[in-house]
């Protein structure tokens, strides 16, 4: 009986994620109000028009929440169902629409529509769409492979939640979906999604991971100025190409501009950074050329150090601020305060982007090589691929600028719609994120196009990004209306520059889309609203090193404990394996405990989560090295399904099992459990299996424990 089915289920699900990572799996078709009350609200002078229509510059309005709270702002944005606005001290503040009153709702969307770039037409997309699918259909003729069947409605509506907000529908979203009847369904939910709240958070974990983002820069100094600026810019919508730049060119400290805090990442490694930048934003394989010439590329030591000296002349870490701060934590003065507290005021102040007047990078003293001499000083220069034209527009751009701002050279190269890199790398990582394997492999080093599985769609990618002006999400709003994406998944080839994309790649969810899904199944799209802001009082430690005194810093923490800021929550090995610290910084509401889990979405805690969470268990980076996430199985990833704290919270809590008890008759109860798990009904066979199990006394929360616990909810469709 079913008992039965469960032992063999559970034994081949552990048999297979323990031993097999994803590419050994056989594909087959699977049938500030600050303190307490943090801002859910937003707050201007001029009374709301009966009929808004708000000029271009977006001037000053006061914003009204549903609960009657008030914020005087600025309209900055309004994606993924997210409304940013700027308030007077320039900081941006994100809530969810829905919290607000229906007229500033709508005056909110008269605002998205008096913006100058809007979405690309629906006929563009599917002519570009289209255009993709000869490509790959070509390929495929070529290298005589047959295209996979088209999948159903089911699999591709599990397979687009996931890939756009990064969770399963719920229960009432699927019966939406798998009811309609209109021949337009799958487009209408594919540009709903890609404008929905989960976007925002799913992209955010996806940058995450190739941008090593996390909470703690250590001894103290926190990044969550620079978390809460990152999700600020995909909640707008901002190009790439401006996201980078700014990310290059920022200026300032760690507390103080949260754009600042990419460079920062590695401001006690400075050339570790620029090996970093150059393989995250360009896929140019130079990380060897740091100690000598790339052996098995054309880049020379010689070529990593001239584009090393365009952040020669920057200083982003302050050894002699860092050991004042020190010196101040340590004291007897401070004891009242508390050596954590004192930490997280002081230390970031270390970290701060400035540029010199003149580079100071330097050839290593064991240099070996011809072209320069050791401990000679370096001398910006920009570096081209063989496919690289002599008269390439990015070049001249560069040229340009004053060399006293090398930063800025370098980054008006880097983002130039004619770098020869740039579009290509981004266009090919996105394609990864949707069809699960890239165009070239890897990522990282995509030195050479003509390495690529299939070197004309790399190139038909690189332009739709440049025609798409570096909009991921109109980007990929084209990725998912191919007939391509909307095919039976394959198993991943032992050589990936086989792979001609027949279909996408079956894979196992990220732990991300894992823990998302679960918080899914548990609070349905409620984590969806729910947005950890941390970053707006760390302006209020930005202390200049003349000031950096005792009584400033007592000043500072008084002011940070009369606004009601709980400073000592949201870092540290012992705070994180308390979440219970960072409740009081969500806007849009508060998240739920359940079994001592903190239900809120992957992004909206700490980052990474700490090492024992589900997240870490599940292959969640720890943000170390850029790319770093990984689906491979083991032990402990059953153990939180069988019987850890994670199954405990889908039986006890769970909105999925009480919606399926309200059900009327058994077989409407298992319907509705498929449903919420695997955003299907139960074939024939699985229907009288469950509803036989029930009749010997099993229950639904143990029908719920198969399909948890099965390969179909683990793994994308």
């Amino acid at each position: 009986m079913l008992l039965n089915h469960i032992m063999k289920r559970t034994f081949f699900l552990f048999v297979t994620l323990s031993a097999l990572s994803t590419m050994a799996v056989v594909a087959a078709p699977i049938g500030k109000k600050k303190g307490k009350g943090r801002a859910n609200a937003p707050t201007e002078t001029a009374a709301l028009p009966a009929d808004p229509t708000p000029s271009a510059n977006f001037s000053w309005h006061t914003w009204t929440a549903s609960g009657g709270e008030k914020l005087e702002a600025k309209f900055r944005a309004l994606e993924n169902g997210i409304v940013t606005v700027e308030k007077k001290d320039q900081v941006l503040a994100r809530f969810p629409i829905a919290r607000l009153s229906a007229a500033d709702q709508a005056f909110a969307q008269a605002c998205k529509l008096a913006q100058p770039r809007p979405p690309l037409a629906q006929e563009v997309i599917n002519q570009a769409a289209a255009r993709l699918d000869e490509s790959v259909n070509l390929a495929l003729k070529t290298s005589n492979t047959a295209a996979n069947p088209t999948i159903s409605d089911s699999i591709f509506l599990r397979r687009i939640y996931l890939d756009t907000i990064g969770r399963i529908p719920t229960e009432q979203e699927a019966q939406a979906f798998l009811k309609d009847t209109s021949p337009q369904k799958r487009s209408n939910l594919i540009n709903a999604l890609l404008n929905s709240p989960g976007y925002t958070m799913q992209m955010y974990n996806w940058l995450a991971d190739m941008l090593r983002v996390k909470d703690d820069y250590g001894k103290g100094a926190r990044a969550f100025l620079y978390e809460d600026w990152l999700k600020d810019q995909i909640a707008m919508n901002v190009p790439w190409n401006a996201m980078v730049r700014d990310m290059l060119t920022a200026d300032g400290k760690l507390n103080q501009n949260g754009a600042a805090g990419f460079l920062l990442r590695d401001a006690q490694m400075p050339l570790d950074g620029v090996s970093n930048l150059l393989t995250t934003f360009l896929g140019a394989n130079v990380s060897c050329a740091q100690c000598h010439d790339h052996p098995f590329a054309n880049w020379t030591q010689h070529d990593f150090y001239s584009m090393a000296a365009f952040f020669g002349a920057t200083d982003g870490y302050h050894e002699d601020v860092f050991r004042k701060a020190r010196r101040l934590i340590k004291s007897e003065e401070l004891a009242g305060v508390g050596k954590l507290v004192a930490a997280q005021v002081l230390t970031a102040n270390a970290y701060n982007l400035v540029d010199l007047p003149q580079n100071r990078l330097k050839f290593p003293e064991d240099y070996k090589y011809k072209d320069a001499k050791p401990g000679e000083l370096t001398v910006p220069a920009l570096i081209r691929w063989d496919d690289t034209k002599k008269d390439n527009l990015s070049y001249e751009v560069a040229e340009q600028k004053n060399a006293a701002q090398l930063r800025n050279q370098f980054a008006d190269w880097m983002v130039h719609p004619e770098n020869p890199r740039f579009a290509t790398a981004i266009a090919n990582r996105l394609w990864k994120k949707v069809f699960g394997l890239a165009v070239q492999e890897p990522v990282w080093d995509i030195d050479d196009p003509a390495l690529a599985s299939n070197p004309e769609l790399l190139a038909q990618l690189t332009t739709y990004m440049k025609q798409a002006k570096f909009d991921l999400r109109e980007f990929q709003r084209i990725l998912f209306h191919t007939a391509a994406y909307q095919r039976q998944a394959s198993q991943i080839p032992e050589d990936t520059q086989t792979y001609r994309f027949p279909g996408p790649v079956i894979r196992r969810m990220s732990a991300e889309q894992a823990w998302d899904s679960i918080v899914c199944l548990v609070t349905g799209d409620a984590g969806d609203h729910l947005l950890l802001r941390r970053g707006d009082d760390m302006r209020n430690s930005a202390i200049d090193e003349n000031e950096m005194t005792v009584e400033k810093v007592k000043a500072v923490v008084a002011e940070l404990q009369k606004d009601g800021v709980k400073i000592k929550g949201g870092g540290g090995k012992k705070q994180n394996a308390n979440p219970r610290g960072i409740a009081s910084f969500y806007e849009g509401g508060r998240p739920e405990f359940r079994s001592g889990l903190l239900l809120a979405r992957a992004s909206e805690i700490q980052q990474p989560a700490p090492e024992n969470h589900f997240l870490r268990l599940f292959g969640q980076s720890d943000r170390m090295v850029a790319d770093s996430n990984t689906t491979d199985g083991s032990v402990p990833q059953m153990l939180q399904l069988m019987n850890g704290p994670v199954q405990d919270m889908v039986a006890q809590y769970s909105l999925a099992i009480r919606s399926a008890k309200e059900q009327e008759t058994p077989m409407d109860q298992v319907n509705s459990l498929y449903i919420s798990f695997l955003s299907r009904k139960p074939n024939s066979d699985e229907s009288t299996k469950s509803l036989a199990a029930l009749k010997e006394g099993l229950r639904l929360e143990d029908i719920a424990w198969v399909l948890l616990n099965s390969r179909e909810f683990l793994f994308l469709p």
